[in-house]
């Protein structure tokens, strides 16, 4: 029997909605309209209220803003299928040593169906061993061996390094396509 292939997703902005929750955070605690297809760059400091600046970085020090992220649309149906014939990795950076058990049990929570031996928390993608990485961060895919997959966001809009997928059923198609 052949070895399936092997593909790494990202979880914060791929399969996790980061950025909306993020968003709606920064919103609530300085009375602003920020929305966000507003955050095109992966520093968007500049484009907070003077008053939060680099502030905005400290959301990401709450293990609690990864605990109850929404699910990335179509996501879960399509991974779930392309289980079948690939072997699936989620391959996430946390930012923190306190953000791994809440985005492991968020995983285990929403992707029920993926081998909880299979998320790997990492900075350095580039260790992964894998044919496909679907990523939403260009910096992530730079230092990747394998096949690479932008995933579209209003922060990568200007990025044309990559092969660009606008959604999962997007992602479903060419990795059926591919295999």
């Amino acid at each position: 029997m052949l070895a399936k292939k092997r593909i790494a997703v990202d979880q914060d902005n791929v399969i996790a909605d980061l950025v909306v929750e993020w968003v709606r955070r920064y919103n609530n605690d300085y009375n602003d309209t920020l929305t966000p297809e507003e955050i095109n760059a992966w520093n968007w400091c500049h484009i907070t209220k003077p008053e939060c600046n680099k502030k905005i970085y400290d959301y990401m020090d709450d293990p609690e803003l990864f605990a109850n992220l929404p699910v990335i649309k179509d996501s879960q149906d399509v991974l779930q299928e392309l289980n079948n014939t690939y072997d699936i990795y989620v391959v996430t950076s946390p930012f923190n040593i306190n953000n791994v058990v809440p985005k492991h049990n968020w995983l285990l929570k929403h992707f029920p169906f993926l081998a909880p031996d299979k998320f790997v928390f990492t900075r350095d993608k580039s260790i992964i061993a894998a044919e496909y990485l679907i990523d939403d961060k260009p910096a992530n895919l730079e230092s990747f061996s394998g096949n690479k997959i932008l995933f579209d966001a209003p922060h990568n809009r200007d990025e044309d390094r990559f092969y660009r997928v606008n959604n999962w059923l997007e992602v479903k198609d060419i990795l059926l396509d591919w295999k």
